[in-house]
């Protein structure tokens, strides 16, 4: 019989997951055509870029009905009354405090509008369909006393019925999701509604007007399905949260990525990089540009894939379920590692165009920020290790996957490239 390692089945289905980003951009054509702009017209082309993926993922893959989502279709629907408002009572416990935060944080000011027109738009629907969903799925729960009846139970006096491996686990869940979901809405409004307002007749090879608006449709793209994935965190569908990152150390890597943390600190302050760029060092090169700018879309795209990989369970920080599909059929990492090249090759910072010193110092800054996505996914291959799945999965990369060759270096006598096993606990 062969020991040999196999890749464990992906969560999501690559193939079926490129269903939604083929309608989000037919009605994005539809909607320009229709000169439809602003919210409204976002909004439809989320809902078009979404449908699909979750039909097809109840339809075929038939995810509400996996051992994970804890739920028995096969059973009597019995909700509870009274369990039902204790969860509702934790709901409120949980979102009471963000929504206090948002209301003293200066941060969370003027740039946050679309959000909040949001929010006051959808947020009676939101309550009405929260105590929906409570109800049904209260129902068909196998373990009915899920975290959000733990801390309603605690808040009526019955300490004793709290776990608090779980409360500090939903707690951190929700913090991540307090903290990306506002950004992730603003950035997919402002992104996808400037796409459906560019002039594409403007578009030529002449100049670099096609590059950037591919380059602004690829993370418009991405922006959506990370928007979603946040938005469509729900038990039914198996996307719900598993575990959170549970290190200070994760969350620091994480979150120094995003604003504020990155425009107003660590970019400005810390890591603060420039370069020649690659339109002006190849300016009197027109087919050289056009192929470096193809190459700087190539990695775009490779990183676009990674997100369309995750389906609607994109999410920074958090483990809803192993994805060994799509790019991430030949590494770990693709997104990573495809953004990261093509910041390098964007910005030039090693071409010494303002002299060596500079060079030096803006080329250390952009290894700043590849050794801070290095440390991503380092931490988020120690958080996900603790599901079995992702360790065959790492397991299997290490002699299938492109980056493989990396492992074969050691620093100090440890690969860092090379995924190793956790010890098990004796």
């Amino acid at each position: 019989m062969s020991n040999a390692i196999e890749r464990p089945k992906s969560v999501t289905n690559f193939a079926l997951n490129m269903t939604g980003p083929v309608a989000a951009l037919v009605a994005m054509y539809v909607l320009r055509t229709m000169h439809r702009t602003g919210p409204e017209a976002v909004f439809v082309v989320c809902v078009a870029g979404v449908v699909p993926i979750v039909l097809l993922d109840l339809l075929v893959l038939r995810v509400h009905r996996r051992d994970t989502t804890g739920l028995d279709w096969d059973k009597s629907a019995t909700s509870d009354v009274a369990r039902v408002l204790t969860k509702l009572l934790g709901l409120a416990a949980t979102i009471g405090p963000i929504a206090l935060a948002y209301f003293v944080f200066p941060e969370y000011g003027d740039w946050y509008t679309p959000f909040w027109a949001l929010m006051k738009r959808f947020g009676i629907g939101l309550v009405a369909c929260s105590v929906a969903y409570f109800w049904i799925v209260d129902g068909m729960m196998r373990e009915p006393r899920d975290v959000y009846w733990q801390i309603g139970r605690a808040l009526l006096g019955h300490h004793e019925d709290a776990r608090g491996a779980d409360i500090a686990n939903h707690a951190r869940g929700w913090l991540i999701k307090a903290f990306y979901l506002p950004l992730f809405v603003v950035y997919s409004l402002n992104q996808l509604d400037a796409i459906l307002k560019y002039d594409v007749a403007r578009l030529s090879f002449a100049d670099m007007r096609l590059y950037h608006f591919s380059s602004d449709l690829i993370y418009a793209l991405d922006v959506l399905y990370a928007t979603v994935g946040y938005i469509l965190s729900l038990r039914v569908i198996d996307t719900h949260l598993r575990s959170a990152e549970p290190t200070m150390l994760g969350w620091a890597v994480a979150l120094e990525c995003y604003m504020p943390f990155w425009g107003s600190l660590f970019s400005r302050l810390y890591l603060h990089y420039e370069g020649i760029g690659f339109e002006t060092w190849l300016s009197g090169h027109p087919t050289m540009l056009w192929v470096w700018a193809g190459a700087i879309l190539a990695c775009e795209f490779i990183y676009l894939l990674a997100t369309f990989a995750f389906g609607v369970r994109f999410s920074n920080l958090t483990h809803r379920g192993i994805l060994t599909g799509g790019p991430y059929r030949f590494t770990k990492h693709p997104a990573y590692v495809a953004k990261n090249i093509s910041w390098w090759l964007i910005t030039l910072p090693f071409i010494p165009n303002h002299g060596w010193a500079d060079s030096i110092k803006w080329s250390l800054a952009l290894g700043g920020v590849s050794f801070m996505y290095y440390m991503r996914a380092r931490t988020e291959e120690r958080h996900l290790s603790r599901d079995p799945t992702y360790v065959q999965y790492a397991l299997w990369m290490n002699e299938h996957g492109v980056l493989r060759w990396f492992g074969r270096f050691s620093l100090f006598g440890v690969h860092p490239f090379r995924y190793t096993a956790p010890a098990k606990p004796e």
